[in-house]
């Protein structure tokens, strides 16, 4: 390919190849070769004029020129779409679309005569009073009534030249508020999504490197230290760490062998595996939480859809208002200023962009929230609910006791245990398989039937043609109907006041307790002090545990309250009592048996561990092993709602002036209808502005 190097710095270099030499596909194809190169940094491609521009270490412009140089035209290579190639695609967009649009505007002005401009100007009109017929059709009295009034009223005046400006301005607009919209969403998909471009490929035990588009469900790849996983898959050779705090929030490191699943976004801290793909490009986890995040902003917060309907319910007050302006001045200049400006317009464009704003500073501080809503929810809170285990106590509690009775072996319960708590992602059970894991326990046996967990604080399965239950006093001994063994109260409950406890029973006898240290969260107390300086009133914890462990916690962490040996539908009601109570409820947890509570309360954050039916059920995940990010929520929470409140404001102060001017005579309708959409776009620009940075004081509460 022939190229032409036309700005060139130390570290950056920047080629023309010629317009249109490739299309979109064929530039993310160009960036993954010109990436891969050494001591290249990152390379942008513009389809528009075929422009490269590669940024790299200072080394590596040679190798830069002979890539492009030896590139086929023909044939160039291919690729997919990444989260910075999207960003780069929509610039790309923009700059044409508002090119095409100024040069198509001079053009008609310069080479068409007068009859065939006027009929162009009628022909685009129809457009738009097709859509305010469709408005009114759906009975919805909405901005698409006020443009296309405007500017069927100037058609009809014969002010042809008023209607064309009119309808280039809000092409204008359109284009801009698009591309404003877009580009925020694209910039949140990037602080969120990881993307590679290639990875090793097993085929018939050669390996080679191919494109991540080429990969499809079944093939086999190799991951080896240092590298991110593409791709959900399970692993069928090799022993690997693997680090999936981009997934779970976790900083431990998760042993994967032969069996076992990973998932895309994670990292190989040591080892090399090879994993058969189960997931293609784009249906992965990590995928769909990127979708989910994207599709969120559904979910409005009501002072938004208040607005947006408020809005909506002055269009008739503006049509109202161009009536009577019209009949006492017999002025249409004046009386069509009134029609140039509208309120919904702004608040449409400009409030969701704020919450989608926040939604991505969000994602940057490792949490997920699921809509504007569930903002709104959390700034208006005032009473904080806690489970104990694995929230406000260590995420990775320890065991420290294993009781046995019966005459069951230490080795054989943990092993029991660990079989059947590997299950399920709780701390409690993660304690238990990392304590087997380290004694060099076996417990990787399939010796039972499938395991099922009740949510009433416990697991059972079948083992040998026995039943085998574990889980707290209250599932084991009233619910399953286990025998208290004659030397239990001295032996297991007063062991350690401050533990909890596992018991585990087969058949109708108790065989072992196991019990764990459960040291409360390091930042704990200091993030209950400053959850109340930014505002919470409560601050409450419901646990399943015994109540000495729970009037320790609570002791320590100075609570307003607790309830202990809670169960998980009991934990449900007490939070729709606080809200019969009129308290606006948040909820935090992390394990299956939160569920109920978590989808009871009216807004409900899920932990880094917690497991996937409570993350499922939760506004709010939270993707870090810290407690403190509830404080970072609420101040981001409170600063948006105080962002869209005054966005409301200044749009409704300024276009009511704008009309106020306009009906005086002191506004040309022309540029009435410029400052509206200038004033639209640039409150739209300034929503997107960090609002942590914006908070001056971090005791400030709403």
């Amino acid at each position: 390919m022939r190229a032409q190097v036309i700005h060139e710095q130390r570290y950056r270099i920047r080629l023309r190849c010629g317009m249109w030499q490739f299309d979109d596909e064929e530039s993310y194809g160009i960036i993954r070769g010109l990436t891969l190169l050494k001591g290249v940094d990152s390379a942008v491609v513009h389809t528009a004029n075929g422009s490269i521009l590669v940024m790299h270490d200072g080394t590596a412009r040679n190798a830069v020129l002979s890539y492009i140089h030896d590139l086929n035209p023909a044939d160039l290579p291919r690729g997919i779409e990444d989260a910075t190639a999207d960003l780069d695609t929509l610039d790309n967009t923009f700059q044409i679309r508002i090119a095409l649009a100024v040069a198509c505007r001079i053009a008609c002005a310069l080479l068409l005569p007068c009859p065939v401009r006027r009929f162009v100007t009628i022909v685009q009109s129809l457009m738009y009073l097709r859509r305010g017929l469709a408005c009114l059709r759906h009975k919805r009295m909405g901005v698409e009534v006020l443009d296309a009034t405007a500017i069927m009223t100037s058609v009809f005046t014969q002010r042809f030249g008023m209607a064309s400006s009119v309808m280039f301005l809000l092409h204008i607009s359109d284009i801009l508020a698009g591309y404003t919209r877009e580009r925020t969403r694209c910039a949140l998909r990037q602080s969120f999504a990881h993307r590679i471009e290639s990875v090793w490929l097993i085929d018939n035990g050669v390996e080679r490197v191919v494109s991540l588009a080429q990969v499809k469900c079944g093939d086999t790849i190799r991951i080896r230290t240092g590298s991110m996983i593409a791709l959900d898959g399970t692993v069928i050779a090799g022993e690997a760490e693997i680090n999936e705090a981009s997934m779970t929030g976790e900083s431990a490191l998760i042993h994967k062998e032969v069996g076992s699943t990973v998932y895309a976004g994670t990292i190989v801290d040591d080892g090399s595996i090879a994993v058969v793909v189960t997931a293609a490009a784009g249906q992965s986890r990590i995928d769909g939480i990127v979708d989910m995040i994207e599709n969120s902003r559904e979910s409005k917060a009501s002072a938004q859809s208040r607005a947006e309907q408020l809005a909506d319910d002055m269009v008739p007050l503006s049509l109202g208002t161009f009536a009577v302006e019209l009949l006492l001045t017999r002025n249409m200049r004046r009386a069509m200023s009134v029609l140039m400006v509208d309120y919904s317009c702004a608040i449409k464009l400009a409030l969701p962009i704020a919450v989608i704003s926040a939604m991505r500073e969000a994602t940057q501080h490792k949490a997920v929230v699921k809509g504007g809503r569930y903002f709104e929810m959390f700034a208006a809170t005032d009473t904080i609910v806690f489970d104990k285990t694995g929230t406000l106590t260590s995420a990775r509690p320890r065991v420290s006791n294993v009781i046995c009775y019966n005459g069951m072996d230490p080795t054989e319960l943990i092993r029991c245990a660990a079989c059947l708590e590997e299950h399920f992602p709780h701390s409690v059970a993660r304690a238990i398989v990392h304590n087997a894991r380290e004694a060099g326990i076996d417990h990787f046996f399939e010796d039972h039937a499938d395991v099922e967990y009740v949510v009433a604080h416990g697991i059972v399965s079948m083992v040998d043609d026995q039943r085998v239950c574990l889980g707290s006093a209250h599932f084991v001994f009233d619910d399953e109907g286990i025998n208290r063994p004659a030397n239990f109260d001295d032996a297991a409950v007063n062991t350690d006041n401050v533990s909890s406890t596992v018991y585990v029973g087969i058949g109708s006898q108790l065989v072992g307790a196991i019990c764990l240290d459960d040291p409360v969260r390091p930042e704990a107390a200091a993030v209950i002090a400053g959850l109340r300086n930014v505002g919470f009133e409560h601050i409450i914890m419901l646990t399943g545990d015994s109540a000495n462990c729970a009037a320790h916690v609570a002791h320590v962490l100075n609570l307003d309250g607790f309830h202990a040996q809670v169960l998980p539908e009991d934990k449900a009601s007490y939070i729709e009592m606080l809200k019969k109570q009129g308290h606006v409820v948040a909820m935090v947890g992390d394990g299956v048996n939160d569920a109920p509570a978590l989808a009871a309360a009216d807004v409900s954050i899920a932990l880094s561990d917690a497991s996937d039916i409570a993350r499922s059920v939760a506004d709010i995940s939270i993707l870090n092993d810290s407690l403190e990010s509830l404080i970072m929520l609420r101040r981001l929470s409170v600063s948006l709602m105080r962002r869209v409140d005054a966005s409301y404001h200044r749009i409704v102060a300024f276009n009511t002036s704008l009309i106020v001017l306009g009906s005086l005579g002191l506004l040309r309708p022309s540029l009435a209808a410029f400052l509206h959409n200038l004033s639209t776009f640039i409150l739209a620009s300034g929503n997107t502005r960090p609002m942590l940075k914006e908070e001056g004081n971090d005791n400030e509460v709403a």
